[in-house]
């Protein structure tokens, strides 16, 4: 399911601010194992989220998921196999734009977008009150608010729903 191979990864090479944040990384996830990583500031938790999910390249090693080699694939291509929450609860969202407007954004991902169809559907209004409704933080009776206003553990809670809508292969979450 997730097979990561002797990940390196140095930031600012060749200069005196030159940080290895992972030296020889590897790891193997079977479907339905989870891991928790655990370390310090600086130990490189974040930076191997983000090797996985591609926001910067490896200096060497592979990554693969469901038995693809995604190492050499940009971001936007290896997010039809995850959904992420970051480590901090303002990422993830689009503040200005409403619960539902993110909501539909996030169970839009992957699909070909037409330029004359925007909003969200009855259909979809209710399928996202449902869901939020299981959180039980009252988001179901505030879809139209802006996301920008909502608590930090609010969010969060949006932020994982979102996340989560499109059953990705490999979630990945960030404290």
């Amino acid at each position: 399911m997730l097979r990561v191979t002797d990940i390196h990864k140095t930031f600012n090479a060749g200069t005196v601010n030159e940080k290895q944040a992972l030296r020889g990384v590897s790891l193997n996830l079977e479907d339905g194992e989870f891991v928790t990583v655990i370390g310090g500031n600086g130990a490189g938790k974040s930076t191997f989220l983000n090797a996985v999910a591609g926001v910067w390249p490896i200096d060497s090693g592979s990554i693969e998921i469901d038995g693809t080699d995604v190492t050499g694939l940009s971001e936007h291509v290896r997010a039809k196999y995850l959904g992420r929450v970051f480590q901090d609860p303002m990422t993830g969202t689009a503040a200005d734009m409403e619960i539902e407007e993110n909501l539909a954004l996030a169970a839009r991902r992957g699909k070909s977008r037409s330029p004359f169809r925007w909003g969200v559907t009855k259909e979809e209004h209710e399928k996202y009150r449902e869901l939020l409704a299981q959180l039980d933080l009252g988001l179901e009776d505030r879809l139209t608010s802006k996301v920008g206003l909502l608590s930090g553990g609010q969010r969060q809670a949006v932020t994982l729903l979102m996340a989560t809508l499109k059953k990705p292969r490999l979630l990945l979450l960030d404290e």
